[in-house]
C-alpha cells in the first residue's frame, strides 16, 4: 500500500513540473475559419473584405457585415479562411483608389480586430476600450558591467500566483516597439506589441508578457554577433569614423554578450520574479532590422531558451555567405529546434528579403527542419516599422500554433 501511495505522490509531483514548464502541452490545431473585424473612423456605410495568400496570389472577396456604430467609430466583421489566406485588406465605400501596402495587413487566428483612423491603421482588441499607452515595470539589469533598461508589460489581469502560467516575447529595440510616449515617440508606425498580444490573447486565449529590451545607441555593435575572423576589423570600421571612438568595445556589449546576458541574466531574471513559463516552447524573441539578425542569432546559441524567433527584415548582409556556413554547420537541429518566423520584402532592393531567402536556404542545406521554417516574402514589403506592426501577428501565430499554416503550404507546393 505505501508503495502504491509513493507512486501516486511521485506521479502527481511529475505531473505538476511538467505542468510548470509546459513539456505536456501540444502545439493548438490551427483554426480553418477566423472572424475579422475592421472599426472605421470614417464610417463609411459598406465595406469588404479582400483576403488574399501573399505566396499564391490567390484571394477572395467577402462583404462585411455591420455591427454597430458609436461616436467614434463604424464596425464591421465577417469569416474569412484563416487556413488559406494570411493577409486582408478593407474597402470602404467602393474606394478602391485608397488602398496601398500600408492598408494590407495580416490575417490569422491571433488577430483581434484592425481600427482604422483618420491616418493610421492599428490593431486592437475586440470589446476592450482603445488604448494603446500601457503601464510598464521598469528595471535595469547589469551585463558586462553594462546597464540594460527592460520594460515590462503585464495584461490587466495577469495574477503573479495563478498555476495558469504566461509565456513571455521578448522584444528587441523594446522603445521602439511599444508605445512608451516618451521623447517624442509618435503612435504612427509603432508595432504596439504589446496590444497585439493583447489582441492574441483575446483571440485566443493564450496568455503572455512582454518584455521589452531596450537598445543601446550603438545598434551596429550591440547587435552584431561575433561570428567570423572579420568581426573585429568590420566592428572598427563600422564604428570609429563615425559617432564612435577606438573605446566603443568597452562602452557596450557586442552582439555575442547581449545574446548571452539576455538568456543567462534577463531570462532567468524574469522567469524567478514573473508567473511565466520556463520552457523553450513558451519563450520567444523578436526583432526587426539588426534586431532580426540577433534575434536569430539568440535563437541559435540558446535553442533550449528560446522556442520562436521572429525576425523581421534581418540584416543579414553582416556576413558573407561562407561564413554563416561554418556558423550553421557547428550547429546540431533537430525536432526540438526553434520555429523561425522570417518577414521581409522580397525586393531586394527596398528590404532584405534576398538575404532572408538565402539564409532561409542555408538552414534547409544545413538540416534545419523544414516545418519549423515559417517564411514570408513581401512584394510590397519595406524596410519599415509600419509594415512590421501589420505582419507581427504572424509572429505570434508561429508562437501559439508552431505555424502559419497558409504560408508553409504555399511553401510545400
Amino acid at each position: 500500500m505505501k508503495k502504491v501511495i509513493s507512486l501516486m505522490i511521485a506521479s502527481v509531483i511529475i505531473t505538476a513540473l511538467f505542468t510548470a514548464c509546459g513539456a505536456q502541452d501540444t502545439p493548438k490545431a490551427y483554426p480553418n475559419t477566423h472572424t475579422l473585424y475592421y472599426r472605421d473612423s470614417a464610417k463609411s456605410t459598406k465595406a469588404v473584405a479582400t483576403f488574399f495568400n501573399s505566396n499564391s496570389g490567390e484571394s477572395a472577396d467577402v462583404e462585411m457585415e455591420k455591427l454597430g456604430e458609436d461616436s467614434d467609430s463604424v464596425t464591421f466583421s465577417c469569416e474569412g479562411d484563416c487556413s488559406r489566406y494570411n493577409m486582408v485588406y478593407v474597402t470602404c465605400d467602393d474606394q478602391d483608389e485608397k488602398i496601398n501596402r500600408f492598408s494590407k495587413v495580416a490575417f490569422n487566428p491571433c488577430i483581434s480586430g484592425w481600427y482604422k483612423t483618420e491616418d493610421d491603421l492599428l490593431p486592437y482588441t475586440v470589446g476592450e476600450e482603445i488604448e494603446y499607452v500601457h503601464d510598464y515595470e521598469d528595471l535595469t539589469l547589469s551585463g558586462f558591467d553594462f546597464d540594460k533598461k527592460i520594460h515590462i508589460w503585464t495584461p490587466d489581469d495577469y495574477d503573479p500566483t495563478s498555476k495558469e502560467k504566461y509565456a513571455t516575447v521578448y522584444v528587441l529595440d523594446g522603445q521602439s516597439f511599444i508605445f512608451l510616449g516618451e521623447n517624442g515617440q509618435e503612435l504612427k508606425g509603432c508595432p504596439v506589441v504589446d496590444e497585439q498580444v493583447k489582441a492574441m490573447t483575446a483571440a485566443t486565449g493564450e496568455k503572455a508578457i512582454v518584455v521589452a529590451i531596450e537598445s543601446a545607441g550603438a545598434r551596429d555593435y550591440e547587435m552584431v554577433p561575433d561570428i567570423g575572423e572579420s568581426f573585429d576589423e568590420k566592428m572598427h570600421e563600422t564604428m570609429v569614423g563615425g559617432s564612435y571612438d577606438d573605446n566603443f568595445s568597452e562602452d557596450y556589449m557586442n552582439g555575442s554578450e547581449f545574446a548571452e546576458f539576455i538568456a543567462k541574466t534577463l531570462v532567468p531574471y524574469i522567469q524567478e520574479h514573473y508567473n511565466v513559463y520556463t520552457d523553450a516552447l513558451h519563450t520567444s524573441i523578436t526583432g526587426a532590422s539588426l534586431g532580426g539578425l540577433q534575434c536569430f542569432f539568440d535563437a541559435m546559441e540558446y535553442p533550449e531558451v528560446f522556442g520562436t524567433c521572429g525576425a523581421m527584415s534581418a540584416s543579414f548582409w553582416e556576413y558573407d555567405d561562407d561564413t554563416w556556413r561554418a556558423y550553421l554547420g557547428e550547429k546540431s537541429f533537430d525536432a526540438e529546434s526553434p520555429v523561425l518566423y522570417f518577414f521581409a520584402g522580397s525586393d531586394g532592393n527596398s528590404d532584405t528579403g534576398t538575404l532572408v531567402k538565402e539564409m532561409v536556404s542555408r538552414l534547409k542545406d544545413t538540416g534545419y527542419p523544414e516545418d519549423k521554417i515559417v517564411l514570408h516574402l513581401s512584394e510590397e514589403g519595406l524596410h519599415d516599422s509600419t509594415i512590421w506592426r501589420n505582419v507581427y501577428s504572424e509572429f505570434l501565430a508561429a508562437m501559439v500554433y508552431r505555424q502559419v499554416a497558409p504560408l508553409q503550404k504555399e511553401e510545400a507546393k
